[in-house]
């Protein structure tokens, strides 16, 4: 039996989410996935000081997304869906944000909250998704397959449309100091800003950049053909930032919660690995 790697942890957000109301109602931090917990409180912190920087930077599902994007690009296939198309595709993963929130934060009582933390179900999740991901049914492998494709032409389609996640840290990102800047005077109206956002966004309408769909790639900076039109800049104190500001910062913050996580105890699960064990060899 191989030690599992507790970042693997960081793929499953709804036991995360469970963890970090039990952290708060009962002070007590989640003793089946610590690692889990520590990286889903990191990607909140991101999100508060660098928007959405975990989405354009540091999510692998994100990253999966820029090969498509960059493929749809090359093919010329890539189709932007805005105006009143796109508040209808929004819909959904705002509804299933909801729906998650609900029924943890408020629904859920820390009974059923320890109890499903404490269950054979939960402490075997990590397991349940790389089985699922090595082994899936047609019907998930044709999904898989066709949000991938999709993704071709719709830029970061499920990033976007679907992942209640990103739905979440958008809203967090609202509160961010960090933010992209357009100088409306040195501004040629090219659009070469808005057309290169993979979040759809308008950016050459936009003076300040705080949509909750920016992900924080800063591709409209490096497009801009205009020495210092666009810019990273700190909202409060109105100064630029470094062009890689976003990017990095996520990563220290990331690195930062591991290192403590690590020495104060809470990345690696204190659940006895017999007991882990015995779980794992019931699924099969």
């Amino acid at each position: 039996m191989v030690k599992k790697p507790g970042a693997v942890e960081g793929f499953l957000p709804i036991s995360a989410l469970m963890g970090f109301k039990r952290l708060f109602t009962d002070r007590v931090y989640d003793e089946v996935h610590p690692a889990g917990l520590t990286i889903f409180i990191a990607i909140l912190v991101m999100s508060l000081i660098f928007r959405k920087g975990f989405c354009g930077h540091l999510c692998p599902v994100g990253f999966i997304h820029n090969i498509t994007n960059r493929i749809g690009k090359k093919l010329k296939l890539t189709r932007q869906i805005k105006g009143k198309k796109e508040i209808f595709f929004l819909i959904p993963k705002y509804v299933l944000m909801t729906f998650f929130l609900f029924g943890v934060i408020i629904k859920m009582n820390s009974n059923e909250i320890n109890g499903f933390i404490r269950s054979s179900f939960n402490i075997t999740s990590d397991a349940r998704m790389l089985q699922f991901f090595m082994h899936p049914g047609l019907l998930a492998g044709l999904v898989i397959v066709a949000i991938v494709l999709i993704g071709i032409i719709i830029p970061y389609f499920w990033c976007r449309f679907l992942c209640p996640y990103g739905a979440l840290l958008g809203l967090i990102a609202k509160l961010s100091p960090v933010a992209v800047k357009r100088d409306e005077d040195t501004c040629i109206h090219c659009g070469k800003c808005t057309k290169n956002c993979p979040a759809g966004i308008e950016v050459d309408k936009k003076i300040i950049v705080n949509s909750p769909e920016c992900i924080g790639c800063t591709e409209c900076v490096a497009t801009c053909p205009v020495n210092n039109c666009m810019n990273v800049v700190d909202r409060i104190s109105k100064k630029p930032l470094p062009y890689a500001t976003i990017g990095i910062g996520c990563l220290c913050i990331l690195l930062l919660y591991y290192t403590v996580a690590r020495f104060t105890g809470h990345w690696d699960s204190t659940i006895p690995s017999d007991m882990i064990r015995r779980y794992y060899m019931m699924l099969g």
